[in-house]
């Protein structure tokens, strides 16, 4: 009976299903790369090097892994791109600035799976030796018009929720659920770009700093693809 309950336990069944999921696996993935990397660059000040040397590591294998798991992902964009296109109804800065973020993140992904194919072997390092500048020029551009359509989805909810009856309390629930998921999608945005500010040298933060903003950021989609599972 103990061992059915846990078998069976709703908890446990949504766990498999996630992982089942290479969103899930990625996302696992992320978590940990930012997170050896928070551990590693605070081992190596306390001066425990080969804790550090492990932890990068780790940082290294789980940073190969969620590229492989990212392949082909590009044409999951280019499809949400067209779909933001194709969509007149949608407020018309929200709908460009979906479309310059989807196509931003086809540019990312495609250059990072130059830096995939290196680390596999199946391309020299001598290959495209700015693919990861560029790559990382094609997330600030991606953040950048997130940002903008974070921003401007919490006007438009902010300004329902001014105009609604108070007697209308399901519609306002509703408004407010947007309202919260912008504002949380706008803090996301905002510790993405402040990784690749730091990724492009426009700010010098040190790894800590860095992996612990990607480390919140990782937590964030890790609770999204989760409360995304269905079971």
């Amino acid at each position: 009976m103990v061992v059915d309950t846990i078998v069976y336990h709703p908890t446990l069944k949504k766990l498999i299903k996630y992982l089942d999921t290479t969103a899930g696996r990625e996302k696992s993935f992320r978590l940990v790369q930012y997170l050896v990397r928070f551990l590693a660059f605070h081992a190596a000040t306390r001066g425990s090097s080969e804790l550090a040397k492990l932890f990068k590591a780790l940082q290294g294998h789980a940073a190969f892994i969620r590229k492989g798991l990212r392949f082909l992902k590009p044409l999951n964009h280019v499809q949400d791109a067209a779909k933001a296109f194709d969509n007149k109804l949608s407020d018309s800065i929200i709908r460009s600035t979906v479309v310059l973020k989807n196509l931003a993140y086809v540019g990312y992904l495609s250059l990072d799976s130059i830096a995939w194919f290196k680390l596999a072997g199946l391309v020299s390092n001598k290959t495209f030796p700015k693919a990861p500048k560029y790559a990382n020029w094609f997330w600030f551009v991606g953040l950048v018009a997130g940002l903008v359509n974070d921003l401007r989805k919490i006007s438009v909810t902010s300004s329902k929720l001014q105009s609604l009856d108070e007697k209308d309390s399901e519609k306002s629930k509703a408004i407010e659920l947007e309202n919260y998921k912008a504002t949380k999608r706008l803090v996301w945005d905002s510790f993405d770009f402040f990784i690749v500010l730091n990724n492009l040298k426009f700010l010098n933060y040190d790894e800590g700093a860095v992996g612990l903003a990607g480390t919140i950021t990782s937590i964030f989609g890790v609770q999204d693809t989760w409360n995304n599972t269905k079971i």
